[in-house]
């Protein structure tokens, strides 16, 4: 078998003419989240090093974009072995046709922003919306994103921080609502120094079963500020009904705050990740490429018995809650001083 053509051998107008192989791979990856994405440019690296990382993320974008996706789709064995199903002849209302505009647009919000949101945003119903998708072969679930334990984990920044970021709204999550959980546990905690009215209000809006509140209703019923709601989510008093990132509203960040990003504390290949897929400023041009005496412990990663990796002095709380790392036995009495007693 001969050797796959390489980006010279593989030139049209003088750019690199993907082939069917590489772009699935991308496409399986896109898929599937960030990780799996990150991995899939990865084994296109590997394949074809003449190739950069940039290009491989422009590529990405283009099939989200293109319509080439459903190409692809139609194209591989596992879904040209499924043939359509026959509909029987029911008369169904008319509906809006698919233009290749709308597809663009579906493309581009899909697996970042939910079904209700896209639908809204194209003026047509949930329903349409996933039988689209399902006609692309795409799944509607909203993979593609971040938890806060793997923001923190890739920036290098701490829990504070990034709640800092949700409450004053330069972060935004998938749903910023104050839950209803952590709403009634602060209120069991000021019980003594609240009127009875007010507790009344608030025992009859937990009573419905909301999972959430807007943050001018927390405030509302709490009897506080907006202002006042947004600090104690900053401080983790009040938590937020469901804090995952979108992918989407990450690389909104970037654009706005990534010169906020100590890139000095980031792990290299990520750090150039992000450079090139979010534009995120390099060190020399942020002017954040130094690491101060007092942050100088998150440079050093430890494992854990568990099996995890801790950046800095977290590593030292992980160690104190961490249920694999077993207290060692003493080997009897001890007196004030530490010392074991003797045996008489």
């Amino acid at each position: 078998m001969g050797m796959a053509p390489g980006p010279k051998d593989n030139k049209v107008n003088g750019k690199f003419r993907w082939l069917p192989e590489l772009d699935q791979l991308l496409i399986v990856g896109a898929k599937n989240g960030s990780a799996a994405k990150y991995e899939a440019v990865n084994k296109v690296l590997k394949l074809v090093p003449e190739l950069t990382r940039g290009d491989c993320w422009r590529r990405v974008r283009h099939l989200r974009r293109s319509s080439e996706l459903p190409a692809l789709r139609e194209g591989h064995p596992s879904q040209a072995s499924k043939k359509p199903k026959r509909i029987d002849s029911v008369r169904q209302p008319a509906s809006r046709p698919w233009t290749t505009a709308d597809d663009d647009k579906l493309m581009t919000w899909a697996g970042y922003e939910p079904v209700p949101k896209i639908a809204q945003r194209l003026g047509r119903s949930e329903r349409a919306v996933r039988f689209r998708l399902g006609a692309f072969g795409m799944s509607a679930k909203v993979t593609d994103g971040w938890s806060l334990r793997g923001l923190q984990k890739m920036l290098r920044v701490s829990p504070a921080t990034l709640r800092r970021f949700i409450a004053d709204g330069t972060l935004r999550v998938r749903d910023p609502r104050v839950s209803a959980e952590s709403a009634e546990a602060y209120c069991e905690q000021i019980r003594a120094s609240m009127e009875p009215s007010a507790m009344e209000k608030i025992t009859a809006a937990l009573a419905r079963g909301d999972d959430g509140y807007s943050w001018e209703r927390a405030a509302d019923l709490l009897g506080i500020t907006v202002a006042q709601v947004q600090t104690w989510i900053s401080t983790g008093q009040l938590k937020v009904v469901n804090s995952f990132v979108t992918d989407r509203a990450f690389q909104d960040f970037c654009k706005q705050h990534g010169h906020e990003f100590n890139m000095a504390l980031i792990d290299p290949a990520i750090r150039q990740w992000l450079v090139n897929e979010y534009g995120v400023l390099r060190p020399a041009e942020s002017g954040n490429g130094s690491v101060s005496r007092a942050k100088k412990h998150a440079l050093v990663i430890r494992a854990c018995k568990c099996g995890r990796k801790v950046a800095g002095n977290a590593y030292f709380r992980h160690v104190k809650a961490c249920q694999a790392v077993a207290p060692s036995p003493r080997r009897g009495p001890v007196q004030d001083s530490g010392r074991p007693l003797r045996a008489s």
